[in-house]
């Protein structure tokens, strides 16, 4: 029998045990296993409990399992608060800047000669398609209460109304493909931001959004296809080897994009949870945590760096914007 053949719960359970997972009640973890699943449940979030031959480590309990999968979906709630927050701005900021230069007008932002002027037939092939999901969503304005009453009474649907009902993805993408002109109206509303950070910023953003969306494993996650460049307060932190693809790059670019009290909000709620973690826990190192996650050990010491204070002039940037 292997693990991928169908089992009983009953069968589960005994397999966990003869993998030396304890199970003190097995009513309780027949309960876990109904509510999470085995796969939800149990190969989500088994790897940091296990030893090198395979099995758990010693004295681990399914509820060492369930703490730290309760952990991951708190903090999956937290970040998704606090990304919304970015997003939100973003759409407000892109529908205001676009309509103050080409007008309210639907047909503007379905223009191809009003977003930059292609480098390479993959992106001319990206931006219509980009122009084909505006058109799509446009087309299917009945089932938004917001687009439909623009339409039925203006005959027009302008990007700030359309702007709600994209994805953060769309949104990135839109930002990524418009003139220099616009994107530098809006990585302006930012400090220390440049345009060319803003486009790999919402870009990692939009992969993090997804993954708490979805319900998926966050706390090790890392982004596959894009990374944020190495920015000044990378160095201030000493993060050599992450903080571009990782938990820890999202902290970053939130360092740069949200509100200080925001942010400093959304440290709290981190260490409020890891802290949780920790009670519930000892199975777990935080050296080990804090390595799947891509954080420093002294990572809370973000909040209280103030990003005016980092002498610019000291860090050597290359061409593409990065130390």
């Amino acid at each position: 029998m292997t693990e991928k053949e169908f089992k009983s719960y009953s069968q589960q359970i005994d397999l966990l045990k003869k993998k030396n997972l304890e199970i003190d009640n097995e009513e309780e973890a027949v309960s876990l296993l109904k509510r999470y699943s085995y796969f939800g449940l149990i190969n989500g979030y088994k790897y940091p409990f296990k030893a090198k031959d395979g099995n758990y480590k010693n004295n681990t309990t399914i509820e060492d399992i369930y703490a730290l999968y309760c952990f991951d979906n708190e903090l999956r709630h937290v970040l998704l608060k606090y990304i919304l927050e970015v997003e939100n701005h973003i759409k407000s900021l892109l529908s205001y800047s676009f309509c103050e230069k080409y007008g309210e007008d639907e047909s503007e932002y379905l223009n191809e000669s009003n977003y930059a002027v292609c480098q390479s037939p993959k992106e001319e092939s990206e931006v219509k398609k980009l122009i084909n999901v505006l058109k799509d969503t446009l087309s299917d304005y009945r089932r938004y209460d917001y687009m439909y009453h623009q339409k039925k009474n203006h005959s027009n649907i302008p990007l700030w109304v359309l702007v709600k009902a994209l994805t953060f993805g769309n949104i990135s993408k839109m930002y990524s493909y418009q003139k220099s002109e616009i994107q530098a109206r809006i990585s302006k509303e930012f400090d220390f931001v440049r345009e060319n950070n803003l486009v790999t910023f919402l870009d990692i953003l939009t992969g993090f959004r997804n993954v708490c969306a979805h319900n998926e494993r966050l706390f090790d996650y890392k982004v596959k296809k894009h990374q944020i460049s190495k920015m000044p307060l990378h160095q201030v932190m000493k993060v050599a080897n992450t903080g571009t693809r990782d938990l820890f790059a999202v902290i970053i670019v939130l360092k740069y994009l949200l509100k200080k009290e925001l942010f400093e909000n959304l440290v709290r709620d981190i260490e409020r949870l890891i802290t949780e973690l920790f009670e519930k826990t000892n199975q777990i190192q935080r050296t080990q945590l804090y390595k799947c996650m891509g954080f420093p050990e002294d990572w809370s010491r973000i909040k209280n760096v103030d990003l005016a204070d980092i002498k610019v002039s000291k860090i050597i940037y290359d061409e593409k914007g990065e130390v």
